[in-house]
This record gives C-alpha cells, sequence and structure tokens, in this order.
C-alpha cells in the first residue's frame, strides 16, 4: 500500500502543469564524473541538497538533511553530536565515501565516517552520488559518495549573520563576512551551537550489561571557516581554505561507577557519563590554471587533523581516558581536456596517505600507532553523439600494505526526446583494509584481511523540464569480503579477530521527484530495497525495506510555509550489550514509523527574514538504533540577516 500511495504522488507531481522561478531543476553538478556537467547529462544516480534547501529547512545537522534524499538511511546514537551513521544503498558507513571540498572525512581507527564533526553552518552545498564510485575516487566509495561543498563567498556582500534559539534550550548563533574585491574572493564565518540535548538511552531497553542513566547528553560546539581566492590573470586562479570545530558531549556510559573506578550495572545514583573531546581542522590550497583553450588543470594540497579524547566517567578520578587521532594529507591532479564540444577527457593523480595515534586502557586498547599510503592514477571520459551519451572511467589504486585495485564504470544513456532519458551502468569498487585493521593485534586486526569488494549495475529513467523533474532508478549490487569480528576470541574481553567472512546483496528501486507548480514546491523520495547478508539470509542490521519522505511548500507575499514527512519501515537490530541466541543474530526489532516536520518563513525586507521550524510535530516515539532514544517535539525560531550580491 505505501510503495501504490507514494507511486501515485509521484505521478500525480509529474503531470501537473508547474512554474519554476527561484529552483534550478537542472544545476551544474561535479560529483557524477569529475567534471562539471549538467544534471540531465548525468549517467549515474546524483541528487543536489541546494544551499537554498539548507535555508528552507534549517537543518540542526548533515544528518538531518540526508534523511530525505534517495537510498540514504541515517541512525544515530541520541541527539546532536553523537555518532551518526550513513547507510547509502544498503552499505555500511565504512563503504561510504564522505569528502569536504574534495577531503576524505574518515576516523582511521574505528573506520567510522564522522559526519556529526562537521557543522552544517558552514555548509554551501551537497552532492551525493549513489552506487559503486571507486574508478572516480577510490577505496571507501562501495555505497557512494556524499560531496560536502563549504561556503566560498559571493553570495553575500558585506557581514551577515543569524541567531536561533529553540526547544531543549538549543541556541545556534551564525556571524561572519563576505566580500568581493574585484578579482579577490573572501569569506570568513563562524559559529556556536550548544543544546541541553535529551537522555539518550532508553530505559525500558536496558539489558543485563547496560542501565540508562536519566542525565542529558549536552552538546556544545564552536567553529570557524575562512575561503581565500584570487584570479591572478584570466583563467589562472589560486585559493586557500580552512575549516576548525571543536566541540565537546556528554555521552552516557549505559552504567554507573559507583564509589569504585569499575562499572557497576545496579543504579545507584551516581551517573557513568562519559565526556567527548573532539577538534577538528582542514586546510587546503588550490590552483586552477587553464593551459590552452582546450587543457584545464586544478592541483589540491590538503592537510587534516581530527583528535578526539573521552574521559570516561566524567567529573570522577582515577577513571582511564581514551586519545585517538587521525592525519591525513591529500594530493590531487586533475586535468580536463576539451575534445569538443561533445566529449571530453579527464586524467588525474592523487595521493592521501593517513596515520592514526591510539591510545585507550579503559577497553584495553595499547598504545598504537599506523599509517598507509594510498597512491592513484585515474582517467575518464565522456562524450555525446546526437542522441547517446557514454561515460568511461578507470582507476588504478595502490597502498603500501600490499592491497591493489584497479576499478571500472561504464555508463551509456539515450534521450529518448528532448525531456525523457534512459541511462544505464556497470561498475565495481572496493574497501581497503585500515591500518588498524591489519595491524592492531590487541583490537582484533588481522595482516591478512583482503579489500572488501562490491559490483553493482543500475538502470535509470528520467524525465525534466525546466519546471518538473522525475527519476525512477533500478539497482543491484553485491558484496564480497565484507569484514566482521567473526574469529575466535583473542582476550578475556571477547574480543574477536577480524576476518573476510560475510557476503552481502541489495536491490532495489529508487524514485524521486522534484516539481513547482506556481507557488507550490512539491519533492518525493521513496526507496524500495531489499538488503541481506547472504552468510546468515537475514536483513542487515538497521536497514528497512522501504524508507522515503515527501515534502509540500507554498509561498505567497512575503511568506513560506511547508512541511516534510518522512516514513520507515521496521528494521532488525541487537541488544545494548546482551547477545542474541546463534539462531536469531538479529533478535531485536525497531518499529516502522512516520514523523511530520513543518517550516515557515518570513522576509521582512531583501536582507533580513525569519524563521520557525518545528520537528516531530506529533511528538512521535520511534527509534533506528535499539536502545536508543530519538529527538522528540521540538521548536526552532531563527532571525537572519543576509544581504544578496544584486
Amino acid at each position: 500500500m505505501q510503495k501504490i500511495i507514494l507511486v501515485a504522488l509521484t505521478l500525480n507531481i509529474f503531470s501537473s502543469s508547474l512554474f519554476a522561478e527561484d529552483f534550478d531543476l537542472n544545476p551544474v553538478v561535479v560529483v557524477g564524473s569529475r567534471q562539471k556537467q549538467r544534471l540531465s547529462d548525468v549517467m549515474t544516480s546524483v541528487s543536489v541538497i541546494t544551499r537554498q534547501d539548507i535555508e528552507r529547512l534549517q537543518p540542526q545537522d548533515i544528518g538531518s538533511i540526508l534523511q530525505g534524499q534517495p537510498g540514504i538511511e541515517i541512525v544515530r546514537a541520541g541527539g546532536l553530536g553523537m555518532q551518526t551513521s550513513i547507510f547509502m544503498r544498503g552499505t555500511n558507513s565504512s563503504q561510504v565515501l564522505v569528502l569536504m571540498d574534495g577531503m576524505k572525512v574518515t576516523d582511521e581507527f574505528s573506520n567510522a565516517t564522522p559526519l556529526q564533526n562537521i557543522p552544517i553552518s558552514q555548509v554551501d552545498h551537497i552532492e551525493i552520488l549513489r552506487g559503486n564510485a571507486s574508478a572516480l575516487y577510490g577505496p571507501r566509495a562501495m555505497g557512494g559518495v556524499i560531496q560536502i561543498f563549504t561556503k566560498s563567498g559571493g553570495n553575500t556582500s558585506g557581514p551577515y549573520g543569524s541567531v536561533s534559539y529553540g526547544s531543549r534550550n538549543t541556541k545556534n548563533i551564525t556571524g561572519g563576512y563576505s566580500q568581493k574585491f574585484n578579482d579577490t574572493l573572501f569569506n570568513i564565518s563562524l559559529n556556536h551551537q550548544e543544546t541541553d540535548g535529551f537522555a539518550t538511552k532508553n530505559s525500558a531497553q536496558n539489558d543485563a550489561g547496560s542501565i540508562a542513566n536519566p542525565t542529558k547528553n549536552a552538546y556544545n560546539s564552536n567553529s570557524v571557516s575562512m575561503n581565500l581566492s584570487k584570479v591572478i590573470i584570466p583563467g589562472q586562479e589560486i585559493g586557500i581554505k580552512i575549516l576548525g570545530s571543536k566541540f565537546d558531549i556528554f555521552s552516557d556510559a549505559g552504567f554507573d561507577y559507583g564509589a569504585s573506578t569499575a562499572p557497576n550495572f545496579s543504579p545507584d545514583g551516581v551517573n557513568g557519563m562519559n565526556k567527548l573531546y573532539s577538534t577538528n581542522i582542514s586546510s587546503q590550497i588550490f590552483m586552477k590554471n587553464q593551459i590552452n583553450d582546450f587543457w584545464n588543470s586544478k592541483i589540491t594540497y590538503g592537510v587534516s587533523n581530527m583528535n578526539n579524547r573521552n574521559d570516561y566517567n566524567f567529573n570522577q578520578k582515577n577513571i582511564p581516558i581514551g586519545n585517538y587521532q587521525t592525519y591525513q594529507k591529500d594530493f590531487s591532479w586533475l586535468n580536463d581536456f576539451v575534445i569538443n564540444n561533445n566529449q571530453t577527457l579527464l586524467l588525474g593523480l592523487q595521493s592521501n596517505q593517513i596515520k592514526t595515534k591510539d591510545e585507550d586502557t579503559f577497553f584495553g586498547i595499547a598504545k598504537f600507532e599506523g599509517s598507509r599510503v594510498i597512491n592513484s592514477v585515474l582517467a575518464g571520459y565522456t562524450g555525446k553523439f546526437d542522441a547517446i551519451g557514454l561515460q568511461l572511467n578507470i582507476r588504478h589504486d595502490n597502498t603500501n600494505k600490499g592491497e591493489d585495485a584497479t576499478t571500472g564504470l561504464s555508463g551509456l544513456s539515450y534521450d529518448i526526446n528532448p525531456q525523457w532519458k534512459w541511462a544505464g551502468n556497470i561498475s565495481n569498487a572496493f574497501s581497503a583494509p585500515t591500518s588498524p585493521q591489519l595491524n592492531n593485534i590487541g583490537s582484533g586486526g588481522n595482516p591478512n584481511l583482503k579489500s572488501e569488494k562490491s559490483n553493482s549495475m543500475e538502470t535509470s529513467l528520467q524525465y525534466m523540464d525546466s519546471k518538473k523533474t522525475l527519476r525512477v532508478v533500478l539497482f543491484d549490487r553485491e558484496t564480497t569480503n565484507l569484514i566482521e569480528a567473526t574469529g575466535d576470541p583473542i582476550n578475556d574481553a571477547g574480543t574477536r579477530r577480524l576476518e573476510n567472512t560475510a557476503k552481502s546483496s541489495n536491490n532495489g528501486v529508487e524514485i524521486s521527484g522534484q516539481a513547482i507548480l506556481d507557488s507550490f514546491i512539491f519533492k518525493v523520495s521513496a526507496t524500495f530495497q531489499d538488503p541481506i547478508n547472504k552468510t546468515s539470509q537475514n536483513q542487515l542490521q538497521r536497514r528497512a525495506e522501504n524508507f522515503g519522505s515527501f515534502e509540500i511548500g507554498y509561498a505567497f507575499d512575503k511568506y513560506k510555509i511547508g512541511s516534510q514527512a518522512f516514513f520507515s519501515s521496521s528494521s532488525p537490530d541487537i541488544p545494548v550489550t546482551d547477545l542474541c541466541p546463534a539462531s536469531t543474530p538479529l533478535c531485536r526489532t525497531n518499529a516502522g514509523y512516520a514523523i511530520a516536520n513543518l517550516y515557515g518563513s518570513y522576509a521582512y525586507d531583501k536582507n533580513w527574514s525569519a524563521s520557525l521550524n518545528i520537528e516531530n510535530l506529533f511528538d512521535k516515539t520511534y527509534q533506528k538504533n535499539h536502545g536508543f532514544n530519538t529527538p522528540g517535539f521540538g521548536a526552532f525560531l531563527n532571525v537572519q540577516y543576509s544581504p544578496t550580491i544584486q
């Protein structure tokens, strides 16, 4: 029934007579081929979250704005600042590549993607590529790529800022300055965000190894970004980008310590709360050079450093501290060659060095230092021959750990008429084991691990004109050599050795559309999939079979109002700490849910505006991670000053 309703809504939007003014339904994107293309020309499954979307919906973090996208599920271990997992087309977070201005966002020790470390206030727009993309971006790009672009200036002139306050004592303050001086573009932005949060763990789902502490998980964040670029002469540009952020958050330890340093699973009134401090800084310099009429070159060099410190049982004495650091250097040289108006060639070199330094005596992790270097060469071709489009990509990645991989992508499209297009592609991808997974033997490391591998194919049908878009994508993927802790226990704590044992598959359909009818906007997305662990023949953990979103908005005079709705079917899960029976490895269920949000704004003049956003309008209780609560009703008022360049 849900499928029928969603398809009917999509077709109703598609058949309407629409009018578009403020929305660019066919923007220029780069994520689909690493070359500039109109969205209508892309042969892979790509979508864009624009700055207008972020301004309209006023999300609290990046995870919130990604949730409504086709093929993407966002799962948090609580509220703001807590660990955020990204499942794209059923893949793990470790199989989704997140880039910020072209640089990887990763925690080398945990192999997680710390999406919560990127402040939404510093984001300009986001491009999303679903499906295998190692032929374009290298290891980890199995489920897809999320490319985040920070603010670079140019849209505003002079000082700008916003102030927001809302539920759970949430405050968000942004201030900045942007200006263009002849051939120089400059932007600086500062942000402070804090919230009292809510009690993260669900007391009704305690088990023998966990209790839920009532203390709220307070979050406090500060960030700054700076972008400076200059056109030296026409066709020659240099620039620098810097983003720094620092935050701290209380997290529920899941037990009480009492008067001792050892965990106590019987509540005695002393809450066991950890406090995480995270400091992140990334910087890069770039040069864009137009060598001649047909050759454009871009050289980028970037450095990032992430430091996490976890104070276990905060404010108690003699409790161990965990320190985790990921440091990386990234170099890329990309060259675009314009063969003619309909054919382009891409050649590039990349080198990525990641180091990690970690020590956590509380969890028995001895001091560990590791590094890996990935050197890559890539090539791509895009061409258009009347109604037929062609995309070919190949890439070879060499690691200093002995894992090499050659990946490819072949795409074909056919313009049925000026509005309708068919496209399809086949591809393979890989994700190399990290240095801790290979060499940190005390934490389950295995030097014999091989890369995870994936094969995928997809086909799509797309309609696009200046007023409406509709895309239906069928996909089928299979992943082998999955790295899981399935080996024999290696210590008294029960830590298991990592092994390449599991296989998974997923096939399904993604439906997405957007349209503007007079003063109305409509957006819809729906994903129907079958994510399966082929070893156990069970549905993959925390992956729903059906999920989607719908948005309707209306603009009149100086006002904009609208509503979003999200739905998801149930997903299997595990207890907080207890083990499931061997016959039922996923013995808990996160029930299906549907929630609604509201938004509204008033533009006082061309520079000043105010907005009100309401999340979880009906205060629905739902879960996406067994044992962890999700935010209830929330209302947030925002006042913004943004002088737009005329």
